[in-house]
Protein backbone atom coordinates (compact mmCIF):
# COMPACT_ATOMS: atom_id res chain seq x y z
CA UNK A 1 0.00 0.00 0.00
CA UNK A 2 1.05 3.51 -1.03
CA UNK A 3 2.09 5.54 1.92
CA UNK A 4 0.89 8.55 2.22
CA UNK A 5 2.63 12.19 2.12
CA UNK A 6 4.02 13.43 5.71
CA UNK A 7 1.80 16.82 5.43
CA UNK A 8 -1.23 14.75 5.25
CA UNK A 9 -1.03 12.17 8.33
CA UNK A 10 0.43 15.35 10.16
CA UNK A 11 -2.72 17.15 9.36
CA UNK A 12 -4.98 13.41 9.95
CA UNK A 13 -3.05 13.49 13.55
CA UNK A 14 -3.83 17.01 14.21
CA UNK A 15 -7.62 16.52 13.12
CA UNK A 16 -7.87 13.65 15.59
CA UNK A 17 -6.33 15.24 18.58
CA UNK A 18 -8.52 16.37 21.27
CA UNK A 19 -7.49 19.72 20.96
CA UNK A 20 -8.52 19.98 17.61
CA UNK A 21 -11.75 18.39 18.12
CA UNK A 22 -12.38 21.07 21.38
CA UNK A 23 -12.23 23.60 18.51
CA UNK A 24 -14.33 22.98 16.75
CA UNK A 25 -17.71 23.44 19.85
CA UNK A 26 -19.73 26.19 20.14
CA UNK A 27 -19.75 28.56 23.25
CA UNK A 28 -22.91 26.45 24.12
CA UNK A 29 -21.48 23.33 23.25
CA UNK A 30 -18.34 23.74 25.80
CA UNK A 31 -20.91 25.51 28.71
CA UNK A 32 -23.15 22.16 28.60
CA UNK A 33 -20.18 19.76 28.94
CA UNK A 34 -18.31 21.84 31.60
CA UNK A 35 -22.26 21.53 33.70
CA UNK A 36 -22.43 17.74 33.11
CA UNK A 37 -19.25 17.23 33.96
CA UNK A 38 -19.18 19.50 37.47
CA UNK A 39 -22.96 18.71 38.15
CA UNK A 40 -22.51 16.96 41.65
CA UNK A 41 -20.04 19.75 42.73
CA UNK A 42 -23.27 22.25 43.03
CA UNK A 43 -22.82 19.77 46.26
CA UNK A 44 -19.37 20.99 47.88
CA UNK A 45 -19.56 18.07 49.89
CA UNK A 46 -18.99 16.29 47.03
CA UNK A 47 -16.58 18.07 45.54
CA UNK A 48 -14.04 17.55 48.92
CA UNK A 49 -14.95 13.83 48.37
CA UNK A 50 -13.28 13.72 45.49
CA UNK A 51 -10.16 15.72 46.29
CA UNK A 52 -11.03 19.44 45.70
CA UNK A 53 -9.77 21.58 48.33
CA UNK A 54 -9.65 24.98 49.19
CA UNK A 55 -6.77 27.32 48.11
CA UNK A 56 -7.76 31.07 48.35
CA UNK A 57 -9.87 32.70 50.28
CA UNK A 58 -12.98 34.93 48.32
CA UNK A 59 -11.63 36.73 45.55
CA UNK A 60 -13.35 39.59 44.61
CA UNK A 61 -15.00 39.05 41.30
CA UNK A 62 -13.74 35.33 40.94
CA UNK A 63 -14.81 33.35 44.09
CA UNK A 64 -12.99 30.77 46.09
CA UNK A 65 -10.48 28.79 44.31
CA UNK A 66 -10.55 24.34 44.77
CA UNK A 67 -8.43 23.11 42.88
CA UNK A 68 -8.15 19.21 42.76
CA UNK A 69 -5.30 17.81 44.85
CA UNK A 70 -4.68 14.89 42.29
CA UNK A 71 -4.31 17.17 39.62
CA UNK A 72 -1.37 17.49 37.24
CA UNK A 73 -1.10 21.30 37.32
CA UNK A 74 0.07 21.37 40.83
CA UNK A 75 3.65 19.90 39.22
CA UNK A 76 5.82 20.57 36.44
CA UNK A 77 6.01 17.55 34.81
CA UNK A 78 2.29 17.41 35.16
CA UNK A 79 1.64 20.58 33.57
CA UNK A 80 4.27 19.82 30.83
CA UNK A 81 2.14 16.81 29.36
CA UNK A 82 -1.00 18.38 30.35
CA UNK A 83 -4.00 18.37 27.94
CA UNK A 84 -7.77 20.48 28.19
CA UNK A 85 -10.38 17.85 29.60
CA UNK A 86 -13.43 19.70 29.40
CA UNK A 87 -15.11 17.05 32.09
CA UNK A 88 -11.88 17.20 34.14
CA UNK A 89 -11.73 20.99 35.40
CA UNK A 90 -8.60 21.39 37.83
CA UNK A 91 -10.38 23.90 39.43
CA UNK A 92 -13.75 25.16 40.81
CA UNK A 93 -15.13 28.13 41.91
CA UNK A 94 -17.59 28.70 44.63
CA UNK A 95 -19.25 31.57 46.58
CA UNK A 96 -20.81 31.30 50.26
CA UNK A 97 -23.21 33.38 52.14
CA UNK A 98 -24.72 32.23 54.64
CA UNK A 99 -22.73 28.91 54.95
CA UNK A 100 -24.59 27.85 51.44
CA UNK A 101 -22.03 27.64 49.35
CA UNK A 102 -22.91 28.08 45.25
CA UNK A 103 -20.90 26.94 42.11
CA UNK A 104 -20.54 29.65 39.82
CA UNK A 105 -17.70 28.31 37.31
CA UNK A 106 -14.66 26.17 37.04
CA UNK A 107 -10.93 26.99 35.61
CA UNK A 108 -8.52 25.67 33.37
CA UNK A 109 -4.96 25.50 33.69
CA UNK A 110 -2.67 24.51 30.51
CA UNK A 111 1.37 25.33 30.27
CA UNK A 112 0.33 27.75 27.60
CA UNK A 113 -2.35 29.27 25.92
CA UNK A 114 -3.74 26.53 23.46
CA UNK A 115 -3.91 26.84 19.62
CA UNK A 116 -6.30 26.27 18.06
CA UNK A 117 -8.02 27.60 20.98
CA UNK A 118 -10.63 24.92 22.28
CA UNK A 119 -12.44 27.65 24.16
CA UNK A 120 -14.39 29.85 21.64
CA UNK A 121 -13.46 33.43 21.82
CA UNK A 122 -11.67 32.82 25.67
CA UNK A 123 -8.41 34.88 26.58
CA UNK A 124 -6.19 32.88 28.06
CA UNK A 125 -4.92 34.84 31.15
CA UNK A 126 -0.94 33.96 32.71
CA UNK A 127 -0.67 32.89 36.44
CA UNK A 128 3.04 33.26 37.23
CA UNK A 129 4.83 30.65 39.78
CA UNK A 130 3.40 31.05 43.06
CA UNK A 131 3.78 29.69 46.49
CA UNK A 132 0.80 29.44 48.91
CA UNK A 133 0.74 29.80 52.48
CA UNK A 134 -1.71 28.59 55.39
CA UNK A 135 -3.78 32.30 55.17
CA UNK A 136 -4.03 31.92 51.20
CA UNK A 137 -1.41 34.52 50.37
CA UNK A 138 0.60 34.26 47.46
CA UNK A 139 3.96 35.07 46.77
CA UNK A 140 5.79 34.81 43.05
CA UNK A 141 8.61 32.23 42.89
CA UNK A 142 9.80 30.29 40.11
CA UNK A 143 10.68 27.49 42.04
CA UNK A 144 9.52 25.69 45.02
CA UNK A 145 12.41 25.75 47.04
CA UNK A 146 12.93 29.73 46.61
CA UNK A 147 9.48 30.12 48.42
CA UNK A 148 9.77 31.89 52.59
CA UNK A 149 9.44 29.22 54.69
CA UNK A 150 6.90 31.67 56.03
CA UNK A 151 4.96 34.72 54.25
CA UNK A 152 6.70 37.99 55.00
CA UNK A 153 4.16 39.54 56.34
CA UNK A 154 2.12 37.16 57.71
CA UNK A 155 4.08 34.95 59.34
CA UNK A 156 1.99 32.28 58.28
CA UNK A 157 3.47 28.50 57.03
CA UNK A 158 4.09 27.89 53.26
CA UNK A 159 1.85 25.31 52.08
CA UNK A 160 2.32 24.40 48.21
CA UNK A 161 3.93 25.29 45.29
CA UNK A 162 2.72 25.37 41.61
CA UNK A 163 4.23 26.25 38.30
CA UNK A 164 3.19 28.85 35.97
CA UNK A 165 0.23 28.47 33.58
CA UNK A 166 -2.47 29.97 31.60
CA UNK A 167 -5.62 30.00 33.00
CA UNK A 168 -9.25 30.72 31.41
CA UNK A 169 -12.26 30.16 32.84
CA UNK A 170 -15.84 29.32 32.05
CA UNK A 171 -18.49 30.48 33.97
CA UNK A 172 -20.79 27.73 33.36
CA UNK A 173 -23.31 28.20 37.00
CA UNK A 174 -23.59 32.07 37.15
CA UNK A 175 -24.04 34.54 34.32
CA UNK A 176 -21.55 36.92 33.17
CA UNK A 177 -22.12 40.37 32.37
CA UNK A 178 -18.82 39.78 30.28
CA UNK A 179 -19.27 36.51 28.75
CA UNK A 180 -18.97 33.09 29.49
CA UNK A 181 -15.20 33.25 29.23
CA UNK A 182 -14.39 36.50 30.99
CA UNK A 183 -11.35 36.37 33.47
CA UNK A 184 -13.41 38.42 36.00
CA UNK A 185 -17.13 38.10 37.09
CA UNK A 186 -18.73 41.69 37.75
CA UNK A 187 -22.01 39.96 38.78
CA UNK A 188 -20.12 38.50 41.86
CA UNK A 189 -18.96 41.63 43.08
CA UNK A 190 -22.03 41.62 45.83
CA UNK A 191 -20.52 38.70 47.05
CA UNK A 192 -17.01 41.03 48.38
CA UNK A 193 -13.74 39.49 49.07
CA UNK A 194 -11.54 38.31 51.77
CA UNK A 195 -10.42 40.78 54.41
CA UNK A 196 -7.38 40.79 55.18
CA UNK A 197 -6.19 38.59 57.86
CA UNK A 198 -4.72 40.84 60.86
CA UNK A 199 -1.09 40.21 61.22
CA UNK A 200 0.44 37.87 63.67
CA UNK A 201 -3.00 35.75 63.63
CA UNK A 202 -2.86 32.18 63.77
CA UNK A 203 -4.61 29.97 60.31
CA UNK A 204 -5.70 26.95 61.02
CA UNK A 205 -4.41 24.21 58.81
CA UNK A 206 -5.25 24.85 55.04
CA UNK A 207 -7.33 22.04 53.28
CA UNK A 208 -3.72 21.16 51.02
CA UNK A 209 -2.32 20.32 54.20
CA UNK A 210 -5.03 18.37 55.35
CA UNK A 211 -5.41 16.46 52.40
CA UNK A 212 -1.62 15.67 51.82
CA UNK A 213 -1.41 14.65 55.52
CA UNK A 214 -4.56 12.23 55.27
CA UNK A 215 -2.81 10.97 52.39
CA UNK A 216 1.04 10.62 53.68
CA UNK A 217 -0.79 8.66 57.12
CA UNK A 218 -2.42 6.26 54.66
CA UNK A 219 0.37 5.24 52.64
CA UNK A 220 2.82 4.93 55.45
CA UNK A 221 0.02 2.55 56.69
CA UNK A 222 0.18 0.56 53.20
CA UNK A 223 4.05 0.46 53.77
CA UNK A 224 3.64 -1.01 57.27
CA UNK A 225 1.13 -3.89 56.30
CA UNK A 226 3.49 -4.58 53.75
CA UNK A 227 6.32 -4.84 55.91
CA UNK A 228 4.14 -6.89 58.34
CA UNK A 229 3.88 -9.72 55.77
CA UNK A 230 7.95 -9.43 54.63
CA UNK A 231 8.66 -9.95 58.09
CA UNK A 232 5.92 -12.86 58.46
CA UNK A 233 7.92 -14.41 55.59
CA UNK A 234 11.07 -13.74 56.56
CA UNK A 235 10.09 -15.14 60.18
CA UNK A 236 8.96 -18.45 59.09
CA UNK A 237 12.62 -19.86 57.70
CA UNK A 238 15.85 -18.63 58.32
CA UNK A 239 17.22 -17.02 54.52
CA UNK A 240 21.09 -16.26 53.29
CA UNK A 241 21.64 -13.00 52.35
CA UNK A 242 20.52 -10.86 51.19
CA UNK A 243 16.71 -12.58 51.11
CA UNK A 244 17.51 -12.32 55.08
CA UNK A 245 17.71 -8.03 54.32
CA UNK A 246 14.66 -7.34 52.30
CA UNK A 247 12.36 -6.34 55.52
CA UNK A 248 16.04 -4.28 56.57
CA UNK A 249 16.13 -2.35 53.24
CA UNK A 250 12.22 -1.87 53.32
CA UNK A 251 12.85 0.02 56.67
CA UNK A 252 15.47 2.00 56.00
CA UNK A 253 13.41 3.35 52.33
CA UNK A 254 10.55 3.81 54.52
CA UNK A 255 12.49 6.14 56.81
CA UNK A 256 13.80 7.98 54.09
CA UNK A 257 10.69 8.48 52.27
CA UNK A 258 9.66 10.17 55.39
CA UNK A 259 11.99 12.47 56.12
CA UNK A 260 11.36 14.60 53.09
CA UNK A 261 7.83 13.95 52.57
CA UNK A 262 6.55 14.27 56.11
CA UNK A 263 6.86 18.22 56.27
CA UNK A 264 7.53 19.29 52.33
CA UNK A 265 7.47 22.89 53.18
CA UNK A 266 10.74 21.91 55.37
CA UNK A 267 14.62 20.78 55.02
CA UNK A 268 14.95 18.89 52.55
CA UNK A 269 12.14 19.25 50.41
CA UNK A 270 11.08 22.96 50.85
CA UNK A 271 12.50 25.90 51.05
CA UNK A 272 12.96 25.63 54.91
CA UNK A 273 16.65 25.24 56.33
CA UNK A 274 18.18 22.39 58.24
CA UNK A 275 18.21 24.48 61.28
CA UNK A 276 14.51 25.80 60.87
CA UNK A 277 13.84 21.74 61.60
CA UNK A 278 15.02 22.74 65.03
CA UNK A 279 12.30 25.40 65.33
CA UNK A 280 9.36 23.71 64.90
CA UNK A 281 8.78 20.98 67.44
CA UNK A 282 6.50 19.09 65.09
CA UNK A 283 8.65 18.91 62.36
CA UNK A 284 11.21 18.27 64.66
CA UNK A 285 9.52 15.71 66.04
CA UNK A 286 8.27 13.95 62.12
CA UNK A 287 12.26 13.93 61.34
CA UNK A 288 12.67 12.20 64.46
CA UNK A 289 9.98 9.88 64.09
CA UNK A 290 11.19 9.00 60.28
CA UNK A 291 14.70 7.92 62.10
CA UNK A 292 13.25 5.08 63.94
CA UNK A 293 12.12 2.71 60.78
CA UNK A 294 16.24 3.60 59.33
CA UNK A 295 17.21 2.09 62.92
CA UNK A 296 14.87 -0.55 62.60
CA UNK A 297 16.66 -1.43 59.43
CA UNK A 298 20.15 -0.71 60.18
CA UNK A 299 19.60 -3.01 63.30
CA UNK A 300 18.58 -5.92 61.26
CA UNK A 301 21.38 -5.64 58.67
CA UNK A 302 23.57 -5.96 61.36
CA UNK A 303 21.88 -9.04 62.88
CA UNK A 304 22.01 -10.85 59.61
CA UNK A 305 25.65 -10.09 58.95
CA UNK A 306 26.55 -11.57 62.38
CA UNK A 307 27.53 -8.24 64.06
CA UNK A 308 24.33 -8.42 66.42
CA UNK A 309 23.81 -12.00 66.83
CA UNK A 310 20.08 -12.21 68.01
CA UNK A 311 17.41 -9.18 67.97
CA UNK A 312 16.39 -9.91 71.17
CA UNK A 313 20.30 -9.07 72.67
CA UNK A 314 19.46 -5.56 71.82
CA UNK A 315 17.72 -3.09 73.60
CA UNK A 316 17.48 -1.03 71.04
CA UNK A 317 14.81 -1.63 69.03
CA UNK A 318 11.94 -1.86 71.70
CA UNK A 319 13.22 1.28 73.21
CA UNK A 320 12.81 3.13 69.81
CA UNK A 321 9.39 1.19 69.46
CA UNK A 322 8.16 2.80 73.11
CA UNK A 323 9.71 6.10 72.82
CA UNK A 324 8.05 6.18 69.51
CA UNK A 325 4.70 5.31 71.14
CA UNK A 326 5.00 7.52 73.46
CA UNK A 327 5.82 10.99 71.61
CA UNK A 328 2.51 10.38 69.81
CA UNK A 329 0.67 11.06 72.64
CA UNK A 330 2.39 14.61 72.70
CA UNK A 331 1.60 15.02 68.76
CA UNK A 332 -0.62 17.84 68.02
CA UNK A 333 -0.42 18.98 64.65
CA UNK A 334 -1.73 22.60 66.04
CA UNK A 335 0.42 22.71 69.07
CA UNK A 336 -2.06 22.56 71.44
CA UNK A 337 -3.99 19.53 72.85
CA UNK A 338 -7.31 18.78 71.74
CA UNK A 339 -9.46 15.66 72.55
CA UNK A 340 -10.71 15.00 68.84
CA UNK A 341 -10.54 12.41 66.06
CA UNK A 342 -7.16 13.22 65.09
CA UNK A 343 -5.64 13.23 68.48
CA UNK A 344 -7.80 9.72 69.46
CA UNK A 345 -5.73 8.39 66.43
CA UNK A 346 -2.21 9.33 67.36
CA UNK A 347 -3.06 7.95 70.63
CA UNK A 348 -4.05 4.86 69.27
CA UNK A 349 -1.04 4.63 66.86
CA UNK A 350 1.10 5.34 69.92
CA UNK A 351 -0.48 2.36 72.16
CA UNK A 352 0.04 0.12 69.79
CA UNK A 353 3.75 1.49 69.08
CA UNK A 354 4.07 1.28 73.06
CA UNK A 355 2.50 -2.23 73.05
CA UNK A 356 5.40 -3.49 70.88
CA UNK A 357 7.96 -2.45 71.95
CA UNK A 358 6.92 -4.16 75.21
CA UNK A 359 6.18 -7.13 73.63
CA UNK A 360 9.90 -6.87 72.59
CA UNK A 361 10.98 -6.36 75.88
CA UNK A 362 8.90 -9.81 77.20
CA UNK A 363 10.55 -11.40 74.24
CA UNK A 364 13.81 -10.95 75.67
CA UNK A 365 13.56 -12.57 79.10
CA UNK A 366 10.76 -15.45 77.99
CA UNK A 367 12.20 -18.87 77.13
CA UNK A 368 9.76 -18.45 73.93
CA UNK A 369 10.88 -15.15 73.17
CA UNK A 370 11.52 -16.33 69.57
CA UNK A 371 8.41 -17.75 68.50
CA UNK A 372 6.66 -14.92 70.25
CA UNK A 373 8.07 -12.25 68.03
CA UNK A 374 7.75 -14.59 65.34
CA UNK A 375 4.43 -13.60 65.01
CA UNK A 376 3.61 -10.59 67.76
CA UNK A 377 5.89 -8.07 65.90
CA UNK A 378 4.61 -8.39 62.52
CA UNK A 379 0.79 -8.48 64.22
CA UNK A 380 1.81 -5.21 66.09
CA UNK A 381 2.80 -3.57 62.55
CA UNK A 382 -0.08 -4.97 60.76
CA UNK A 383 -2.05 -3.50 63.33
CA UNK A 384 -0.41 -0.11 63.30
CA UNK A 385 -0.46 -0.23 59.05
CA UNK A 386 -4.49 -0.67 59.33
CA UNK A 387 -4.76 2.32 61.88
CA UNK A 388 -2.74 4.53 59.51
CA UNK A 389 -4.53 3.15 56.59
CA UNK A 390 -8.02 4.19 57.61
CA UNK A 391 -6.66 7.61 59.16
CA UNK A 392 -9.21 10.74 58.40
CA UNK A 393 -7.81 14.13 58.72
CA UNK A 394 -10.35 16.45 56.83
Amino acid sequence: MRSRPLPVMLLLALMASPTFAHATRTVDEVVAEVRRATEPYRDIARARADGFVQISGMEARHGYHFINVNSPVLTATGMATGQLELARPPMLLYVERDSVWRLVGVEYALPSAPVPNPLPGASWHWHEASCHYRDYQELPARRGPDCPPRHPQSGEPFVLWHPAFAVAHVWAWHENPDGVFAEENRALAAYGGSPPRPHGHRAPRSEPELAYSQFTHRFAGGVLLLLAAVIAWESRHRRPRPWSWVSSVLWILFGLYLIPTSDPESWPAGPGRFVDIFTDSLVLQHKALAMVPIAFGVVGILRSAGVIERVRRTVLVPVLAVLAGVSLFVHFHDGHFHLDAIYVQHAAMGATAVGAGVMLFLARHTPRGEALMRWAWPGFLALLGLILLVYVEM
